[in-house]
């Protein structure tokens, strides 16, 4: 299905270069609109939905850790 925009509507996302936020006013629903061009570029990035290994776990808990406040957890990280 394609929906053609309003002359309003292709002025209004003619400046923007990024995904913008469309919100259905029946539903309240958001979208996000993104170009053809930038749809193709995600479409093409590799996806990897396999299992977290215990080194991302690690690496991601360590980041988290370290943004709450100046103490030491790296002894609740189970590191390899």
């Amino acid at each position: 299905m394609n929906i053609e925009l309003t002359i309003e509507q292709s002025q209004a996302i003619a400046t923007q270069s990024e995904a913008f936020l469309v919100i259905d006013p029946q539903t309240k629903q958001a979208y996000r609109l993104v170009s053809e061009e930038l749809f193709r570029k995600m479409q093409a990035m590799p996806y990897d939905d396999s299992e977290w290994t215990s080194g991302e776990m690690a690496a991601l808990a360590g980041i988290a850790f370290a943004n709450l406040d100046d103490t030491d957890y790296s002894e609740y990280l189970d590191t390899p």
